[in-house]
């Protein structure tokens, strides 16, 4: 999801300059006093990255730092979209037509989560993370476990995955689209649209 290289390398960096900091400021000994020094620089640092990088900065700020240390644009908010499923029923022995579906996804620094409803269940992802191919596509992958709100005999609860690439449109929008499968041995695809750019709260 980020250039971990980078990433680190700024906050050592961070961390020295504080030491060099600290330093000047106390006098240059090489006795306990420097060695606190170093500590007091390198806790600094972390605090800063643990509150006022990922709790403040990234939050209000997400888009700045994408291409050159986040490797996705920020996708966080409420998206809208539909889910086709392959599943044919055993009564009509047809399939359903498109199934309209919300989404929610928390884009954190270093952790997505995803949420997913439609008018019969909904869903939460447990493992999701950003892959990227050798061509440079992107995607938001995840695992995620389905419970239904009812009917529960024909629609039971299970477990699937979800693969959908992170597109943008003529309009410079970003979309997802791709394809999921289950642990009911059905698949299907995916569609969404953002329609609410304020990170949710999943």
């Amino acid at each position: 999801m980020f250039n971990s290289r980078i990433y680190w390398r700024i906050w050592i960096i961070t961390g020295i300059l504080i030491f060099i900091f600290i330093t000047l400021f106390k006098g240059l000994e090489l006795n306990v006093i420097l060695i606190t020094t170093a500590i007091s620089a390198a806790g600094i640092s972390l605090l800063i990255e643990a509150l006022l990088f990922k709790q403040f900065i990234w939050k209000k700020f997400p888009n700045i730092f994408y291409p050159w240390l986040c490797s996705i644009p920020f996708i966080g908010g409420r998206w809208e979209g539909t889910v086709q499923s392959d599943y044919i029923f055993p009564d009509t022995g047809e399939k359903s037509g498109p199934i309209p579906a919300s989404m929610d996804i928390k884009h954190e620094f270093d952790k997505i989560t995803v949420t997913l409803e439609t008018g019969k269940s909904y869903s939460s992802s447990y493992v999701s993370d950003i892959w990227i191919d050798e061509a440079d596509r992107k995607y938001l992958c995840y695992t995620y476990y389905n419970d239904a709100d009812e009917n529960r005999d024909k629609n039971p609860n299970h477990d699937g995955t979800a693969k959908l690439r992170i597109l943008k449109d003529s309009n410079e929008e970003i979309i997802l689209e791709g394809h999921y499968f289950t642990g009911r041995k059905t698949s299907g695809k995916m569609t969404f649209r953002r329609i609410d750019k304020n990170n949710s709260k999943v």
